[in-house]
């Protein structure tokens, strides 16, 4: 009822048959290097997309979860492998919190963390370690700062970027990449060069206003008491975006559905409610949060968010999906006894709610440790689906 190939799933794709999986229903790398993992740096290739429409059956649906942020580089990417874009859904949740930092309350460490050198002028903490550092690598390389200075176009910049006196000063990222080439030096402070370009204060418009302004805004509300969070960088999570795709159907969507049994979406076997609502391309997690501000929460599908029962034993990948979520989005897009495929599988939230809806599956998935997760969660699945039969 369900197999699982283990590698890179764009290898896997080419070795399966066209027109061989009726949907395809997928939790992607979302692009965001979530929690520093390498196979979340980007979305997945206009290539892999292809793939999954080369095996999809004509009017196949796709469903893929995406960021926020890079929502549209998703959905970009999978309409430039040839699918039709239908719609967009949106699952709501409650829960969450801001991956945000609170600029207001960051404005005392902002200001005492500089450090008072001669003449008065304030350095930040560190600065004076990737000088030395710079210093010490030009001097082994047997570079002086005016060879710097000719290199760059700069004229005494190098003397700050090497000084342990007054006015030291920390090059761009562009520039310590080049140094780094040209010096031969090696990674050791890297990280703390890139901390100190990111927090690198902003200098005051001619006019007073720009940056200098709105430092002098934050400076106000922290000393006004303003409450946590008046100034931040970012809002909080609410809702993750999935989009609709399909395969271009072979004649009309009636004669494909005909022939191929896909193209159409499971409308009677996803209404929402005791009054048997038509589905809709919202869905929320029922809290209380969510029903505040929707009011009349049977209006759409709802589920929680992923609970321990959801992961089971020992499942410690960070983006599980809750079953019922990934049972009702099966559902919807796959025809009865349909093949479904996952191309990123992870800890097989979707394989288990193929199985558990009745639907065959096949997924793939890089990590080895995962794979065995999703595997002993499929197997677990024979008594209840023999109980079911």
């Amino acid at each position: 009822m369900f197999n699982i190939y283990r590698g890179d799933c764009l290898a896997t794709l080419r070795l399966l048959p066209a027109n061989s999986v009726d949907s395809i229903v997928t939790d992607p790398p979302y692009g965001i290097s979530f929690q520093g993992r390498r196979w979340d740096y980007d979305v997945p290739p206009v290539e892999v997309w292809a793939e999954c429409l080369r095996v999809l059956k004509p009017g196949g649906h796709l469903l893929a979860f995406a960021g926020s942020r890079t929502q549209h580089r998703m959905t970009s990417r999978i309409e430039d492998a040839g699918f039709e874009i239908r719609d967009m859904m949106a699952w709501v949740y409650g829960s969450g919190f801001p991956k945000s930092k609170d600029v207001s309350a960051a404005m005392d460490s902002y200001l005492a963390g500089d450090r008072e050198v001669q003449g008065g002028a304030f350095v930040r903490p560190g600065v004076y370690e990737v000088t030395a550092f710079l210093r010490a690598a030009r001097e082994r390389a047997g570079w002086t700062n005016r060879q710097l200075d000719e290199l760059f176009g700069t004229n005494g910049m190098a003397g700050h970027w090497t000084t342990g006196g007054s006015q030291p000063s920390v090059p761009t990222l562009a520039q310590w990449a080049k140094l780094k080439e040209v010096l031969g030096f090696g990674d050791d402070v890297d990280d703390l060069v890139n901390s100190l370009a990111a927090t690198a204060k902003p200098e005051p418009s001619a006019d007073g206003g720009g940056g200098g302004r709105f430092l002098q805004t934050l400076q106000r509300s922290r000393h006004d008491c303003a409450p946590a969070g008046d100034w931040g960088t970012a809002l909080k999570p609410a809702l993750e975006p999935i989009t609709v795709a399909r395969k271009p159907p072979q004649g009309s969507a009636t004669g494909n559905v005909q022939v191929y049994g896909t193209g159409a979406l499971n409308i009677g076997g996803c209404r929402v409610g005791d009054e048997q609502r038509w589905p809709a391309n919202l869905m929320h997690d029922g809290g209380a949060e969510v029903h505040d501000c929707l009011g009349d929460a049977s209006r759409f599908f709802y589920c929680p968010k992923a609970t321990r029962a959801d992961r089971e034993e020992g499942n410690d990948h960070p983006t599980v999906k809750p079953t019922e979520l990934m049972r009702y989005l099966c559902r919807l897009v796959t025809p009865p006894g349909g093949m479904v495929l996952d191309p990123y599988m992870g800890s097989g939230s979707t394989g288990k709610a193929a199985l558990l809806e009745g639907f065959r599956f096949q997924g793939c998935e890089l990590s080895d440790s995962y794979a065995d997760i999703a595997q002993a969660r499929l197997e677990g699945l024979a008594p209840s689906l023999a109980a079911v039969a």
